[in-house]
């Protein structure tokens, strides 16, 4: 057997307990769905209380740490080196990376969540329910809240791998961050970094493509009559399923960036006739009051908690909630967003990773979110009774089909959410594939086999948990792992800022060649070797 062979075997001791903690998971939650339920809910609640003042200022901190990388120095540092040349057009780097990085959550919540925050608003907004001022901050919220943090931690957790991967020439894993943290290979922690992240992944992934079920099921029955069943989700996770494997199998400079590009036109195209059809002149104002509110009160919006009324479970219910999950996404997909990063200047890259995702995001939450709160106010529809009664993902396409060319839209509708996961658990499934698989570089694509298995467990997962009515139970764990996974994620934050430092000190950006890296006082198993050395080398 060939070394590369040998090098791309599964790496057992990851894969096999992470599935292993996920199968007792789902089966608990098949067996024991109260209990669970009721477990995970005040996990919830009592690790938002003790610890959601650290992860909301941990949040808040992203902001400013990307605000560095563009301002100083950092930002100088090209990806690469200084003749590397991109690997995508700019079109189709945009369309990844908004595909890439924007799940079904914003389809399912661009709606869905301006209405909770008008009704049921924080009580540090100071604003009445059903009021004006909740209007405009329930819509700046949902933006702010889908926009500049969550792009600002994958965004960095993306630096941290593109260099060490294009510049210091090591395998695309963690255990490449953390040798370069700690100047020295620690195997049995690397494991169990790749074993916590598949498992939590897995999870997070069949978690969206759960709630994607649920929606799409809801607009067949809405477009066709036809009831919602375990079978009818069934047959979705399955085309849902294959689709998502064969783009993830064909690689991504074939799979996912078609589907990326139809992706976009759909978004567009939706985006455009809602604009032009639907109540614009209201749209327009309270988008553009929302941004306003965003700008003024965007660090409250993002730390507030529930300091001296215990009772208000908002933080804990949207925020806390969000942040945590984020911080769970955050290193996988910045691993994806590394591999489009090749060619371009710190400074580029991070910019149009954070600044074009959130303005996508804030638009598209400012025209449905605006549009769900016009036919609130004006009485054309009572969309809170509907989702109380009906829920979130019915109420959606009772929106939808308010609108001229209704049943056209939500056909439209029931593609993009089958796309848009699609586009999200690509790249999910390839990196899971990855950690799964020993010693990949960034330009290998793991073994299809394994790509293939992992688009197997997503879709079974996903189908349980939606089947077995415990697509809710996932989220209550969301804040209990994003806190271990939260020191990952300054794990990468401090590896991006060694590494920038030590790129602007060396010849050509950083970039060692394979010369460089065979020098006697590099570590037995170490790609590459130090700066120092590597200077002592060059004199």
């Amino acid at each position: 057997m060939k070394q590369k062979e040998l090098d791309q075997q599964m790496n057992l001791w990851a894969f096999g307990p992470a599935i292993t903690v996920l199968a007792i998971f789902i089966g608990s939650g098949v067996f024991f769905q109260k209990e669970l339920g009721a477990f995970l809910n005040s996990l919830l609640y009592g690790m938002a209380d003790y610890f959601g003042w650290y992860i909301n200022l941990l949040s808040l901190s992203c902001i400013f740490i990307v605000l560095a990388f563009v301002i100083y120095k950092y930002g100088d540092v090209k990806i690469g080196g200084e003749d590397a040349k991109p690997d995508f057009k700019t079109f189709n780097w945009l369309a990844m990376t908004i595909s890439g990085s924007i799940g079904t959550g914003i389809l399912f919540w661009a709606m869905g969540e301006p209405i909770f925050h008008y009704a049921m608003p924080p009580t540090g907004a100071g604003v009445e329910p059903f009021s004006r001022k909740a209007a405009i901050f329930a819509v700046s919220q949902a933006m702010w809240n889908w926009s500049f943090i969550q792009y600002s931690v994958y965004a960095m957790c993306a630096v941290a791998f593109a260099l060490v991967t294009y510049n210091r020439k090591q395998c695309l894993s963690f255990g490449s961050l953390i040798e370069c943290v700690f100047r020295r290979p620690i195997p049995w922690l690397t494991t169990a970094v790749h074993g916590l992240v598949i498992c939590c992944l897995c999870g997070a992934v069949a978690n969206s493509m759960g709630v994607g079920l649920l929606q799409v099921g809801a607009g067949i029955e809405k477009l066709f009559g036809i009831p919602q069943s375990k079978m009818i989700w069934l047959i979705i996770a399955v085309g849902i399923g294959v689709v998502f494997t064969i783009s993830c199998v064909a690689g991504i400079g074939n799979g996912l960036k078609r589907l990326s590009t139809i992706k976009i036109c759909i978004f567009s195209s939706v985006l455009v006739f809602v604009v032009v059809f639907g109540d614009t002149i209201f749209m327009s104002k309270l988008s553009t009051e929302a941004v306003g509110n965003m700008i003024d009160t965007w660090g409250t919006k993002t730390t507030t908690l529930n300091a001296m009324v215990p009772e208000d479970k908002w933080s804990a219910d949207w925020i806390i909630q969000y942040w945590a999950s984020f911080f769970v996404y955050a290193p996988v997909i910045g691993m994806f967003l590394s591999r489009l990063a090749k060619g371009r200047t710190v400074r580029q890259f991070v910019l149009v990773s954070v600044v074009v995702p959130s303005i996508f995001c804030m638009m598209w939450i400012g025209i449905f979110g605006s549009m769900t709160l016009s036919l609130q106010t004006k009485g054309v529809l009572n969309i809170w009774e509907a989702v109380n009664t009906y829920g979130m993902q019915t109420a959606i396409f009772q929106i939808l089909s308010t609108m001229p060319l209704g049943s056209l839209l939500i056909a439209a509708f029931i593609v993009s959410t089958c796309i848009s996961f699609c586009c999200l658990a690509d790249p999910m499934a390839a990196v899971l594939s990855t950690l799964s698989v020993r010693r990949l570089q960034i330009d290998d694509e793991a073994p299809k086999k394994i790509k293939i298995l992992m688009g197997i467990i997503i879709t079974t997962v996903s189908y349980l948990l939606v089947a077995s009515g415990g697509v809710n139970s996932i989220k209550g764990v969301f804040v209990l792992i994003g806190l271990p996974i939260s020191f990952l994620m300054i794990l990468c934050f401090f590896a991006a800022f060694k590494l920038c430092s030590e790129c602007l000190t060396m010849e050509n950006h950083g970039v060692v060649d394979d010369s460089d890296a065979d020098c006697d006082c590099a570590p037995p198993t170490a790609t590459v070797c130090t700066p120092e050395c590597y200077q002592a080398t060059r004199d």
